[in-house]
Protein backbone atom coordinates (compact mmCIF):
# COMPACT_ATOMS: atom_id res chain seq x y z
CA UNK A 1 0.00 0.00 0.00
CA UNK A 2 1.21 3.42 -1.10
CA UNK A 3 2.08 6.09 1.72
CA UNK A 4 -0.61 9.07 1.84
CA UNK A 5 2.31 11.31 0.94
CA UNK A 6 3.02 9.54 -2.31
CA UNK A 7 -0.12 11.00 -3.78
CA UNK A 8 0.43 13.70 -6.64
CA UNK A 9 4.10 12.68 -7.03
CA UNK A 10 3.41 12.04 -10.72
CA UNK A 11 1.35 15.06 -11.30
CA UNK A 12 4.37 17.44 -9.78
CA UNK A 13 6.96 15.30 -12.10
CA UNK A 14 5.12 16.00 -14.87
CA UNK A 15 4.73 19.63 -13.89
CA UNK A 16 8.29 19.85 -14.54
CA UNK A 17 9.13 17.64 -17.37
CA UNK A 18 6.37 19.08 -19.23
CA UNK A 19 7.77 22.62 -20.65
CA UNK A 20 10.89 21.02 -20.80
CA UNK A 21 9.46 18.38 -23.24
CA UNK A 22 7.19 21.34 -25.19
CA UNK A 23 10.65 23.50 -25.85
CA UNK A 24 12.33 20.37 -27.15
CA UNK A 25 9.14 19.92 -29.50
CA UNK A 26 9.44 23.51 -30.57
CA UNK A 27 13.17 23.15 -31.12
CA UNK A 28 12.62 20.87 -33.06
CA UNK A 29 10.02 21.84 -35.37
CA UNK A 30 12.12 25.33 -35.72
CA UNK A 31 14.99 23.13 -36.91
CA UNK A 32 13.29 21.64 -39.30
CA UNK A 33 11.97 24.42 -40.11
CA UNK A 34 15.08 26.57 -40.84
CA UNK A 35 16.94 23.23 -42.73
CA UNK A 36 13.94 23.63 -45.07
CA UNK A 37 14.20 27.47 -45.71
CA UNK A 38 17.99 26.57 -46.07
CA UNK A 39 17.85 23.71 -48.73
CA UNK A 40 14.88 26.04 -50.25
CA UNK A 41 17.98 28.89 -50.86
CA UNK A 42 20.14 26.71 -52.36
CA UNK A 43 18.20 24.92 -54.90
CA UNK A 44 17.18 28.98 -56.21
CA UNK A 45 20.50 29.63 -56.73
CA UNK A 46 20.67 26.75 -58.34
CA UNK A 47 18.00 26.83 -60.66
CA UNK A 48 18.93 30.41 -60.81
CA UNK A 49 22.15 29.57 -62.00
CA UNK A 50 20.99 26.88 -64.55
CA UNK A 51 19.25 29.26 -66.14
CA UNK A 52 21.69 32.47 -66.45
CA UNK A 53 24.32 30.09 -67.43
CA UNK A 54 22.28 28.31 -70.29
CA UNK A 55 20.46 31.75 -71.20
CA UNK A 56 23.28 34.40 -70.77
CA UNK A 57 23.71 35.18 -74.35
CA UNK A 58 19.99 36.08 -74.33
CA UNK A 59 19.18 39.81 -73.05
CA UNK A 60 17.82 40.63 -69.86
CA UNK A 61 18.78 36.70 -69.07
CA UNK A 62 20.00 37.74 -65.54
CA UNK A 63 17.00 39.12 -64.67
CA UNK A 64 14.82 35.95 -65.75
CA UNK A 65 17.40 34.27 -63.71
CA UNK A 66 16.92 36.53 -60.58
CA UNK A 67 13.17 36.08 -61.19
CA UNK A 68 13.25 32.49 -61.44
CA UNK A 69 15.39 32.18 -58.17
CA UNK A 70 12.62 34.18 -56.10
CA UNK A 71 9.86 32.49 -57.21
CA UNK A 72 11.54 29.83 -54.94
CA UNK A 73 12.55 31.81 -51.75
CA UNK A 74 9.76 33.41 -49.25
CA UNK A 75 11.51 37.04 -48.13
CA UNK A 76 13.76 39.62 -49.70
CA UNK A 77 16.41 38.37 -51.68
CA UNK A 78 19.80 39.63 -52.84
CA UNK A 79 21.90 37.92 -55.56
CA UNK A 80 25.27 37.91 -56.03
CA UNK A 81 27.83 36.89 -58.75
CA UNK A 82 31.36 35.82 -57.68
CA UNK A 83 31.85 34.93 -61.09
CA UNK A 84 30.27 35.00 -64.49
CA UNK A 85 30.28 33.40 -67.93
CA UNK A 86 33.29 35.03 -70.29
CA UNK A 87 32.78 34.74 -73.98
CA UNK A 88 36.60 34.15 -73.98
CA UNK A 89 37.23 31.52 -71.64
CA UNK A 90 36.13 28.29 -72.34
CA UNK A 91 35.08 25.77 -69.60
CA UNK A 92 33.67 28.46 -67.90
CA UNK A 93 32.06 28.31 -64.98
CA UNK A 94 28.92 31.04 -63.70
CA UNK A 95 28.48 31.05 -59.38
CA UNK A 96 25.19 32.91 -58.06
CA UNK A 97 24.80 33.21 -54.31
CA UNK A 98 21.36 33.94 -53.25
CA UNK A 99 20.71 35.32 -49.34
CA UNK A 100 17.82 35.75 -47.65
CA UNK A 101 16.64 36.84 -43.97
CA UNK A 102 15.72 33.68 -41.60
CA UNK A 103 12.63 33.17 -41.12
CA UNK A 104 11.44 30.69 -38.30
CA UNK A 105 8.26 29.72 -36.88
CA UNK A 106 9.14 30.56 -32.87
CA UNK A 107 10.86 33.67 -32.73
CA UNK A 108 13.41 32.10 -30.95
CA UNK A 109 16.44 32.14 -33.36
CA UNK A 110 15.93 35.34 -34.98
CA UNK A 111 16.60 37.22 -31.40
CA UNK A 112 19.49 34.53 -30.45
CA UNK A 113 21.05 35.18 -33.95
CA UNK A 114 19.97 38.67 -34.77
CA UNK A 115 19.02 38.44 -37.92
CA UNK A 116 20.84 35.64 -39.56
CA UNK A 117 20.80 35.14 -43.17
CA UNK A 118 20.54 32.13 -45.50
CA UNK A 119 23.21 31.86 -48.10
CA UNK A 120 22.97 29.67 -51.18
CA UNK A 121 25.50 28.62 -53.70
CA UNK A 122 24.34 27.85 -56.97
CA UNK A 123 26.95 26.82 -59.67
CA UNK A 124 27.01 25.82 -63.56
CA UNK A 125 29.29 25.67 -66.13
CA UNK A 126 28.45 28.36 -69.28
CA UNK A 127 26.36 26.40 -71.36
CA UNK A 128 24.56 24.17 -70.02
Amino acid sequence: MKARRDRGAAAVEFALVFPLLLIMLFAIIDFGWVLNQQMSVTAAAREGARYYAIHNTEPGAQAAAEARAADLVSGTVTFTYPSTCSPTVEDDELTMVVHTPLTDLTGWLGTVSGGATLIGTGSMRCGG
